[in-house]
């Protein structure tokens, strides 16, 4: 299913997996909510034996707002 990055970041933190594939890599649930910042909507799949999470619609990021 499709989620929201604050919905994304609650199914992340509320599931009992010890790891996730984010965008085919395994990682911890620590590292995958800190890459679902980096998109605006998430597709989250969950089975028995994993939760499969990958970014639909990323952040795009301006850098004329950056200071230097």
């Amino acid at each position: 299913m499709e989620f929201s990055t604050p919905k994304a970041i609650h199914q992340i933190k509320s599931s009992h997996h010890k790891t996730m594939l984010v965008d085919g890599q395994k990682c911890c649930p620590l590292i995958a909510m800190t890459i679902a910042l980096n998109y605006h909507k998430l597709d989250i799949t969950e089975t028995a034996s994993c939760m499969t999470i990958k970014g639909v619609v990323p952040v795009v990021r301006n850098d004329k707002f950056l200071l230097k």
